[in-house]
C-alpha cells in the first residue's frame, strides 16, 4: 500500500477511535473538573447532545466558584459568576446574558434529575476557557480572561497529547517554552498559548438621568453621573445592578434607568416538560402471588384496601369481573408487588417512585407515615385513606392539623409544596397541595353531608379523622394524576422532582 494511502487510513482509524472515546465518555463515564490545575474534587455525568458537550449547572457553576440557582415558578436556571449572569429558561435556547437575549447552541433540559447546559457557551460567555481530556477523563477550566496559558504536566503525558488537548501544536509549546527536545517531566508547567481575550460586552443606553455608583448601591461614593441615552457599554451584572463602562469611568446603574437594546426577543412558552409522563426505571420491581379466603361481609373493594391493591386488578387477577359476588371460603389470588429500596440522587433527598408502577403498593391505603416540608423542615402524621389517581391523605391529629397550616402559610390554599415522605423505612419524594376538602370534620365517613370543604356541597363525606381539619388533601407522587381530568399536574410533578433531588 502506498505511503500516502497509509497515512490517510491510519488518521482515519484514529478519527474514529477519538469520536468513539467522546461518545462513550459523554453516555458512561464521569469527568473530573480541574480548575486552574488544580481538581476541584466535583466529579460529573456529561452529556453528549448533537455533538454539544452539556454538563450539570450546579456543579459547573460551584466548581468555579460561582453560583446556580433555579426559579420553579419561571422554570428559570441562573448561573451567576464574578459579576455576570447567564440566565436560561427549561428547554428554551434563547437565553439572557447580562440582561440581553443571546441564542444559545442547545438549551438548558433535565437529564439524570440534573440541569444540564452547554459547556463551552457558558465558559465562553463567563470569559473563561474551558479544554476536555477525553483520554483521561478530565474536564480543564482556566479561569483567567487572558495572558499565558500554563498547564501542569501530568503522568503520561507527551507533547503531543497535549497539543491535542488544547489545540495546539507541538512546535508552538516547544518554541514558547524554550524546549529542545519533547522530553518533559511531570508537575512541569509549561505555556501551552497565549489566550485571546474574551471580550462579551455590548452597548446599552441610561433610560434616564443615572447615578453612576461606585457600587452596587447608591449609598456608596458616586463615581459620576450620567443624563438620559448616554451610551454606556455593559461589562457585567450584580443583582439589579448592571456594571458599565462610559466617558466618565466605570461604575454601576441601577436596572430601573438602563435600557437594553434586545435584537431578539423571548416569547416562548414555559416547558412542557413537568406536565407529560417522566418515565423511571421499575426494572427491578416483581409481582408475587398470595391466597386470601374470603370473610363474611368481603367485597372486592375492601379486599383490595386491606391488601393495598385496587379492585381493578384484584378482579384481573382472578378473571371475575368488579361485580362479581363473593362466597364465604372463596380463594383469591392477590398480588403481592415487590418494590426494591431505590438509589437516591442525594443521600437527603427521597427515592423517586412512579405512582402507578410503583408508590401505590409501597404507601398503600391505611398506611401512616410522617411529611418533612423541605423548605422548613417541619414535619406531621398523615394517613392515606383513600385515592386511586393520587394519594387523598388526612393527618392524624389537631396538633399535625396545626402544623400542616402553618407550613401553607396559615391558611388552606392550592398551593403546591415538595415533601419528603417517611415510610416503612423509607424516604420518599413527594409533593402535597394544602387545601382540604370534599368533607365535613366529626361526621361519619361516606354519610352524604351538606357544604362538605373547598365548596364541594353535597355529597358523601370523605372525612375519616377527627382531627380539626374538614376533608382530605392531595399527596403526589411521581406521574400521579388529578381526580378532574385524569392529567398530571405539572407543580406536583416538578415538587416531586424537586424532592427527589434536582437541582
Amino acid at each position: 500500500m502506498p505511503k500516502k494511502k497509509v497515512s490517510v487510513f491510519l488518521a482515519a482509524i484514529l478519527g474514529i477511535l477519538l469520536l468513539t472515546e467522546v461518545y462513550v465518555y459523554a453516555g458512561e463515564n464521569k469527568v473530573e473538573i480541574v480548575v486552574d490545575n488544580v481538581s476541584t474534587g466535583i466529579s460529573v455525568k456529561t452529556v453528549s447532545k448533537n455533538n454539544i458537550t452539556m454538563i450539570p449547572a450546579k456543579e459547573l457553576a460551584e466548581s468555579i466558584r460561582g453560583n446556580f440557582t433555579y426559579d420553579y415558578n419561571s422554570m428559570t436556571g441562573i448561573i451567576t459568576y464574578k459579576e455576570s449572569e447567564i440566565r436560561f429558561r427549561l428547554d428554551n435556547d434563547i437565553v439572557m446574558f447580562n440582561g440581553k437575549y443571546i441564542k444559545a447552541p442547545a438549551p438548558m433540559s433535565i437529564e439524570d434529575y440534573r440541569f444540564i447546559v452547554p459547556l463551552e457557551f457558558c465558559c465562553e460567555e463567563l470569559g473563561i476557557h474551558c479544554y476536555m481530556d477525553y483520554k483521561k477523563n478530565l474536564l480543564y477550566i482556566y479561569t483567567q480572561n487572558s495572558g499565558d496559558l500554563i498547564y501542569n504536566v501530568m503522568s503520561g503525558d507527551s507533547l503531543w497529547l497535549i497539543s491535542q488537548k488544547f489545540g495546539t501544536t507541538i512546535d508552538k509549546i516547544k518554541q514558547l517554552n524554550g524546549l529542545t527536545s519533547d522530553i518533559i517531566y511531570v508537575n512541569q508547567k509549561l505555556i501551552i498559548k497565549r489566550l485571546d481575550p474574551i471580550d462579551n460586552s455590548f452597548v446599552s443606553y441610561t433610560s434616564n438621568n443615572a447615578t453612576l455608583s461606585s457600587g452596587t448601591s447608591l449609598s456608596v461614593p458616586p463615581v459620576g453621573y450620567l443624563k438620559a441615552w448616554t451610551e454606556v457599554k455593559v461589562i457585567g451584572k450584580n443583582g439589579d445592578w448592571y456594571k458599565v463602562k462610559t466617558a466618565n469611568g466605570t461604575g454601576y446603574i441601577h436596572k430601573s434607568v438602563t435600557y437594553i437594546k434586545q435584537d431578539i426577543w423571548d416569547d416562548r412558552p414555559n416547558s412542557k416538560y413537568f406536565e407529560n409522563k417522566i418515565n423511571v426505571d421499575t426494572s427491578k420491581s416483581y409481582i408475587t402471588y398470595k391466597n386470601y379466603v374470603v370473610q363474611k361481609g368481603d367485597t372486592l373493594w375492601t379486599i383490595g384496601e386491606k391488601m393495598g391493591i385496587t379492585d381493578y386488578e384484584l378482579a384481573s387477577a382472578n378473571n371475575i369481573s368488579r361485580e362479581a359476588i363473593l362466597y364465604i371460603g372463596d380463594v383469591l389470588k392477590i398480588p403481592v408487588h415487590n418494590i426494591p429500596v431505590k438509589d437516591k440522587v442525594i443521600p437527603t433527598s427521597g427515592e423517586i417512585l412512579d405512582w402507578f408502577a410503583e408508590a401505590q403498593y409501597v404507601f398503600p391505603i391505611g398506611s401512616v407515615g410522617k411529611v418533612i416540608d423541605i423548605a422548613t423542615g417541619k414535619s406531621f402524621m398523615i394517613k392515606r385513606t383513600m385515592g386511586s389517581g393520587h394519594a387523598d391523605c388526612e393527618t392524624l391529629t389537631a396538633s399535625d392539623t396545626k402544623v400542616m397550616k402553618e407550613i401553607f402559610g396559615g391558611y388552606w390554599n392550592w398551593n403546591r409544596r415538595p415533601f419528603i415522605l417517611e415510610f416503612n423505612g423509607r424516604r420518599l419524594a413527594v409533593s402535597i397541595a394544602g387545601m382540604p376538602h370534599a368533607g365535613v370534620d366529626g361526621l361519619p365517613f361516606m354519610q352524604n353531608v351538606a357544604n362538605r370543604s373547598d365548596n364541594y356541597g353535597y355529597g358523601p363525606n370523605y372525612d375519616t379523622i377527627a382531627n380539626g381539619m374538614d376533608g382530605h388533601f392531595d399527596l403526589y407522587f411521581l406521574n400521579c394524576q388529578r381526580h378532574k381530568d385524569n392529567k398530571i399536574d405539572a407543580l406536583h410533578q416538578q415538587n416531586v422532582l424537586i424532592a427527589g433531588g434536582l437541582r
